[in-house]
């Protein structure tokens, strides 16, 4: 009986997580890239991973988007293992790779075009996906015309509309100045909290990680490994520029910081 009810309880937590890696190594010939790293990602769970360069937060999003084949260990998403390109998940990038012969509403149809999403539909989805990233009346417009924080949301929009349950985020924000940087951020977590997925969000800067994520993981100097995991118990939803004052805020920051190797 005892067996059968830890089958249960582990069952159940398989259905709560998005995505589990479970002692995974990364090597390149015999460059030791990553790991053994575990680490679990529950599903509607904002997660920001952080670290120094090279230390492998780049390789994790890669793992679960299966551009990557860890060399021992096992990546899951939604319970089963990633086996080839993972066409479920969104990525989305420091880079926008708007398309410049394509207008903005071409850019973000192109992801539906490749899955035959029926016409009428697709163009319904591509109005929603624009009117969440505030791109409406732009439409007609192509890259060249658009700020480069407005081609960034054009990239946005391309993920959203094929409305992906997993979001998959690469610094999307490095090239930013501080100002664009603190719209997308609004932006970002006013489309999280309207849509309820999972975001597993890469980034530098301790601040934006505590700013929007429910929990933040610190990874080692390579070959990196979760060396800290912490919970942001702040409150949701959160306003930008009030929630960085807090003192709240300040203790995560100095608690982030210390666990980071800078040096």
């Amino acid at each position: 009986m005892e067996q059968i009810r830890s089958a249960t309880a582990a069952a159940v937590i398989c259905r709560q997580l998005a995505i589990s890696f479970d002692e995974v190594v990364v090597k390149f010939g015999d460059f030791h890239a990553m790991g053994p790293t575990s680490l679990d990602v529950r599903h509607g769970e904002f997660l920001a991973i952080v670290g120094p360069s090279g230390c492998g937060k780049s390789t994790l999003l890669n793992l679960v988007a299966g551009t990557l084949v860890p060399s021992s260990g096992a990546v899951a998403y939604k319970g089963n293992g990633v086996a080839g390109i993972n066409h479920d998940v969104g990525y989305v990038t420091q880079k926008n790779y708007c398309l410049p012969w394509r207008t903005v509403e071409g850019n973000v149809r192109l992801p539906l075009e490749f899955r035959n999403v029926p016409p009428a539909d697709a163009r319904e989805q591509v109005r929603d996906a624009l009117a969440m990233v505030g791109l409406l009346g732009f439409e007609k417009a192509y890259p060249k015309q658009l700020s480069g924080g407005m081609q960034q949301r054009v990239a946005i929009a391309r993920t959203l509309a094929y409305r992906p349950s997993v979001y998959l985020m690469d610094e999307p924000f490095g090239s930013l100045d501080a100002q664009l940087r603190t719209r997308m951020h609004e932006e970002l977590l006013k489309i999280w909290q309207e849509t309820g997925a999972t975001f597993v969000f890469v980034t530098h800067d301790l601040q934006e990680a505590i700013t929007l994520a429910d929990r933040v993981v610190v990874m080692s100097k390579r070959p990196g490994i979760p060396k800290l995991v912490v919970d942001i118990d702040l409150p949701r939803p959160r306003d930008i520029i009030d929630i960085q004052a807090s003192p709240a805020f300040g203790a995560y920051f100095k608690t982030l910081w210390a666990a980071l190797d800078v040096h």
